[in-house]
């Protein structure tokens, strides 16, 4: 089947102009039927990207032949959701007349009525502040690595025109490979209408994360070992410190802090130390490690102490004082 093709012409009213091209002599859809009449419609809503001579016809005044074959004649591309395109009637009456003759009919038999002027639009809708917001949340919530009772979304905002075409709306959302889901969130939201792709947003809103942080109950001085009287818990707003403050046990356990902490205070990573594996008189065996000989001996630690950490232990056996290295919390090698 032969598309017909459109050639511009002057712009009437600030609307594009729709103009229907050449007929062929031999359409590939022919109507086997006469027909007595062709009503054109004043204004004409589509749902598609391309418009037919059908639809903007009168389907009542055809018979089902002309309905088909015209139904197949393409005139143009429909205007953008939301906006409208015209059609000349003067060169639409000479296409009709065209088309008359290519299937051996006199036009002069049917009876043309066209109006002054034809107005194609394309029915749109438009999304809703809500609708996007929605979209963008739910985004969140499956794709934030925090968890969903701990996050809040505030103030989403959208670019773009919310403003697409009718029908079976779907749609992707996409974020940065190193989005962290905290903070200014900014996505991308491509919508599609009868699985076309229609319109892309930037969406970007803010993502508040809640947690629990540990906070000293009581003033801490430099070098205080944490116990859990010393300690409670407290949620607060981390997003702009989420990797600051100590949230889960293990970073608070067997830890001494590196300065004073005032009470209530939230304790902050950089502030405690690695966690303690031996403390002031633990025992331990040490290890001393020479080229081709190892000899071990009973110890006891002279110093709290943390994997990697150098400190003095006392050999049991010799009472002799023996700089050594923390391998684990049993183990220590005597430093040459």
């Amino acid at each position: 089947m032969r598309l017909l093709m459109l050639a511009p012409i002057a712009v009437f009213f600030c609307l594009a102009p729709l103009v229907p091209g050449p007929v062929s002599p031999e359409p590939a859809w022919s109507a086997s039927g006469s027909i007595t009449e062709i009503r054109v419609l004043k204004n004409v809503a589509v749902m598609q990207k391309e418009v037919t001579l059908a639809e903007i016809c009168d389907g009542d005044k055809l018979p089902p032949e002309w309905k088909g074959l015209m139904g197949s004649l393409n005139i143009g591309d429909a205007p953008p959701a939301g906006s409208e395109k015209y059609i000349d009637p003067g060169q639409l009456r000479a296409y009709l007349v065209r088309l008359i003759e290519s299937q051996g009919l006199d036009p002069a038999q049917v009876k043309l009525e066209i109006p002054d002027k034809v107005i194609v639009r394309r029915d749109s809708t438009r999304l809703t502040q809500e609708q996007i917001e929605e979209i963008f949340k739910k985004f969140i919530s499956e794709n934030s690595p925090w968890k969903q009772h701990d996050v809040t979304v505030q103030r989403v905002h959208f670019s773009g025109l919310p403003v697409i075409p009718s029908g079976v709306m779907t749609y992707e959302v996409n974020a940065s490979p190193k989005e962290r889901y905290i903070g200014n969130v900014t996505v991308t939201v491509d919508f599609f209408v009868n699985g076309e792709k229609v319109r892309t947003l930037g969406v970007a809103g803010r993502v508040e994360v809640f947690g629990n942080v540990y906070l000293a109950s009581r003033p801490l001085k430099q070098n205080e070992m944490l116990s859990a009287a010393d300690l409670t818990i407290q949620k607060v707003n981390v997003t702009e410190s989420v990797d600051r403050f100590a949230t889960r046990p293990d970073q608070v356990e067997n830890r001494r802090v590196l300065r004073n902490v005032g009470m209530n205070q939230p304790l902050e990573l950089k502030d405690l130390d690695k966690p303690l594996v031996l403390k002031r008189g633990d025992p331990v065996m040490i290890v001393y490690d020479q080229p081709g000989l190892m000899v071990t001996a009973k110890g006891q630690v002279n110093a709290n102490a943390g994997i990697g950490d150098n400190l003095a232990v006392t050999n049991v056996a010799s009472k002799k004082t023996v700089h050594c290295k923390v391998l684990d919390g049993q183990t220590v090698r005597a430093a040459y």
